[in-house]
């Protein structure tokens, strides 16, 4: 089971601290913990051509998946 840490350490890899914060705090409130958080970050997302948010973050995408994530926030369709 992840404790956050782990996801916190997957994120600081494409984030600045404050993204971070704001990413997995964002994650774990749509999931039921930090492991279901970690595992959104690994499964294929349409919007992306089924990239996994992490595949797009190695691609230089992580910008358009922080987008991505504040569209979802304010009510946009995913």
């Amino acid at each position: 089971m992840c404790d956050g840490l782990e996801l916190k350490r997957l994120l600081s890899l494409y984030y600045s601290k404050e993204e971070v914060i704001y990413v997995s705090s964002l994650l774990i409130s749509w999931s039921s913990n930090s492991q279901e958080a970690l595992n959104w970050l690994n499964k294929p997302i349409p919007a992306f051509e089924h990239m996994t948010a992490i595949e797009a973050c190695e691609k230089g995408l992580s910008e358009h998946i922080l987008t991505y994530l504040k569209q979802i926030e304010n009510g946009g369709y995913a």
